[in-house]
């Protein structure tokens, strides 16, 4: 059983949109937990739900920070690719062209 916070956390990753990006610390915020980027990628990590498009998610600096034992950083810039989404070399992108606001 998950808690609260793991179901909203699921639940505003899903609802991002594909060609989209979102920080460790909006889905925080939109999970009504300010501050907790790093909580959520503890849960990421954590995490291997098939349907959950975790690819979305980056850090603040609009780069590819993954540290996941299910999924590598070259999967997620490819993944991000796929939907459009220009990822550098270096796994950077440019965060402000591609974030997504969840509107409440």
């Amino acid at each position: 059983m998950r808690s609260k916070f793991a179901n909203q956390v699921i639940g505003v990753i899903k609802s991002v949109p594909a060609g989209r990006v979102v920080s460790y610390g909006q889905v925080a915020a939109y999970a009504d937990k300010l501050g907790a980027a790093r909580a959520v990628g503890w849960l990421l990590r954590q995490t291997e739900l098939p349907d959950l498009p975790w690819w979305r998610v980056i850090n603040n600096a609009g780069r590819i920070s993954i540290k996941n034992m299910f999924h590598q950083p070259e999967e997620q810039r490819r993944l991000l690719r796929e939907e459009g989404v220009e990822v550098g070399e270096d796994f950077s992108l440019d965060i402000e062209k591609y974030r997504w606001f969840h509107l409440i």
